[in-house]
């Protein structure tokens, strides 16, 4: 095991390089309270840049490549946590503070220690992290620990993203680390004279096996907090008025359109009370890169989660809750009266179709046995029974053959005629073929007269004899 430490006048980065199997923990423990003492002793000026970078960043197959290849190109750095700075990669690293992971794809898991203890892993029984990067003045230390990418873009799966946040909400709870902090994205540059690095081994993690070492049981989510409750910050502010608008148009945006427009609608409603400075707050208005990342969050969230809470109970009809009690009990009985009618319907029109198909005849007491229902409901509904004979009538008309009509009499017809039908007690007639009654005319619309007074006036007539019985 070596160990260096040199002078903040050379300029140069300390890095303590241990084996991988990390035998021997308490030289790593005296070798980093050594460093910090020896270096608390020494001046605090010291320069954000750093001429010389670690060459193990461009040795392949080290924890600080990958920190290099997996940054994002242009990486936000400074000499504070702002990071307002945009450089390339090779650049940023020069910097205290630097973006570690991409945008839209994490490859480390970052924990933020508000500790001295920057061994509490290996207390914990915890894994390895590849890298600690301590501070030198209090020992907070950023423990690094490489992970497989998982991607968190807005096309990304939603369940790798919510295992990874398992995982590192449980870390965090054994860590003591800050639950809020979420890899960064700007973390503590390892390397950089600012800070003690102590690069530990290079292999990658993956999710389930940095699972196994703790419990990712997710606990049910908690109330919704008063905003009186909360501190005067504003992006705790915005975020709990952001969540509560996008939980009010979730539903509709599901429905009516998609996650695109659903996030211009946060966007708009984030810009509008973005007024923090005419609210008295001395620092102002929020910049424009907190409303777009506060706007991502809620929305990605709300889009895959958001369901309405269990207690709420909206009904089939979603009417609104701020309805009367009244108007929304009647619209609730208009619509389960409607829905019962057309259940009643079908089956006196499935029981008329199998009676049909039977060859007897329909009556009032018949339909209701088959349809399961009594004699008056089936008479509430006398109208199917005069839409059964129309249908009727035309499907005879369409599959009987057409035969050539003989002369008529004055009145058109005769009843002997085989092309018109009578029905027993009725003055209605069906004629089956009226081609050639007006020779003189190319075109006409001839009417085929419905042959459904005859078993309307049937039902009729039964319904009279039970009434008069």
């Amino acid at each position: 095991m070596a160990g260096t430490s040199t002078s903040h006048k050379s300029k140069k980065p300390v890095s303590i390089i241990l084996p991988p199997n990390g035998e021997n923990m308490n030289a790593i423990s005296n070798a980093l309270t050594s460093a910090s003492v020896t270096d608390s002793a020494r001046s605090k000026k010291q320069t954000s840049k750093a001429k010389a970078v670690p060459t193990r960043y461009f040795e392949e197959g080290t924890a600080l490549n990958r920190i290099l290849t997996e940054s994002p190109y242009l990486a936000r750095c400074s000499d504070n946590k702002t990071a307002a700075l945009v450089r390339p990669r090779e650049h940023a690293i020069r910097f205290p503070y630097m973006q570690i992971n991409r945008r839209e794809m994490v490859s480390w898991l970052i924990f933020d220690l508000d500790h001295a203890n920057s061994l509490i892993w290996d207390d914990l029984g915890l894994p390895q992290p590849n890298l600690i990067v301590r501070n030198r003045v209090n020992g907070h230390s950023h423990l690094y620990y490489a992970i497989s990418p998982v991607c968190t873009s807005e096309k990304a799966r939603d369940k790798p993203i919510q295992y990874m946040k398992a995982v590192y909400s449980a870390f965090a709870l054994l860590l003591k680390a800050d639950p809020d902090y979420s890899s960064g994205p700007v973390a503590k540059t390892p390397g950089h004279p600012w800070w003690l690095t102590t690069e530990l081994h290079d292999s990658v993690y993956e999710l389930a096996d940095l699972a196994d070492y703790v419990d990712t049981q997710v606990s049910s989510w908690s109330k919704a907090s008063r905003l009186e409750d909360l501190p005067e910050s504003r992006h705790v502010i915005l975020f709990e008025k952001l969540r509560y608008y996008a939980y009010s148009v979730v539903g509709q945006q599901r429905e009516e359109g998609n996650f695109e427009s659903f996030c211009r609608l946060l966007d708009t409603y984030a810009a509008n009370i973005n007024n923090f400075s005419r609210q008295g707050f001395q620092t102002g208005n929020l910049p424009s890169s907190s409303l777009r990342a506060t706007v991502r969050s809620v929305s990605r969230w709300t889009w895959d989660k958001y369901r309405g809470t269990a207690s709420a109970c909206r009904g089939v009809m979603a009417l609104d809750r701020l309805l009367p009690l009244k108007r929304r009990q009647s619209l609730a009985a208009a619509r389960t009266h409607a829905v019962r009618q057309k259940a009643t319907e079908s089956k006196i029109r499935n029981a008329c179709r199998l009676l049909h198909e039977r060859g007897e005849q329909l009556r009032l007491i018949s339909v209701a046995k088959e349809a399961g229902v009594t004699r008056q409901t089936v008479a509430n509904y006398i109208h199917i029974f005069s839409e059964i004979a129309t249908s009727l009538s035309v499907t005879d008309a369409r599959h009987r053959p057409e035969i050539k009509a003989p002369e008529r009499s004055e009145q058109g017809f005769t009843p002997e005629d085989p092309l018109v039908k009578t029905w027993s007690g009725s003055k209605c007639f069906h004629f089956g073929n009226q081609r050639g009654h007006h020779k003189n005319v190319k075109h006409a619309i001839h009417q085929i007269t419905a042959r459904n007074a005859a078993p309307t006036a049937l039902l009729l007539e039964e319904s009279q004899d039970h009434d008069s019985s």
